[in-house]
């Protein structure tokens, strides 16, 4: 008997409890009964009462920057720990006889243009490497070194980029040129 007391008055006391709490939503967003017409109009009128006419200029901050390039020198060349490479000539006069399957080191694939042209001109004066090539494989731009019929000696040249802080390079089965 005791405990279905209890469950009754707490059936009549919750509900009470629960709706007092609850307020109208107009006293609760426009305060206290205002419009949202009357609050435009306050704030045009505060406008108004202070122009803008603060000029910044003088607490501009001057900001100089350090030249952290590195100059472009060729001794990144030999940053290649012991590994004796011949140099590519990058002769021009070459003629491709053909093309096979093979092996590119991918250093970078990207969907801008522009990058994926410095980095091609990055790996070409850094390197002794002048089998560059990018690749447009949309919607990506992929540059691509060499031109490789062993795998080993890709895997050896994507080690010498990782060193050099190219982390994306990476080996890919491609078709390669046969120069004359």
């Amino acid at each position: 008997m005791r405990v279905k007391t209890i469950l009754l008055i707490f059936a009549f006391i919750l509900p009470l409890i629960l709706l007092s709490c609850g307020t109208s939503t107009e006293s609760r967003y426009n305060g206290s009964g205002k419009t949202a017409k009357n609050e435009k109009e306050k704030t045009k009128n505060k406008a108004s009462e202070y122009p803008e006419n603060f000029n910044l200029a003088p607490y501009r901050a001057k900001i100089t920057i350090k030249d952290t390039s590195k100059p472009n020198d060729k001794s990144n060349i030999n940053v290649w720990y012991n590994y004796h490479t011949q140099p590519d000539t990058g002769d021009v006069n070459r003629i491709v006889i053909r093309t096979a399957p093979g092996f590119r080191v991918q250093v970078i694939s990207t969907d801008n243009l522009d990058d994926a042209n410095k980095m091609r001109s990055e790996i070409y004066f850094k390197t002794n490497q002048k089998a560059v090539y990018i690749i447009f494989d949309p919607p990506f731009y992929k540059v691509e070194v060499g031109d490789f019929t062993n795998l080993s000696d890709a895997k050896s040249l994507t080690f010498k980029f990782k060193q050099m802080g190219y982390t994306e390079a990476r080996v890919v089965n491609q078709a390669i040129n046969i120069f004359q």
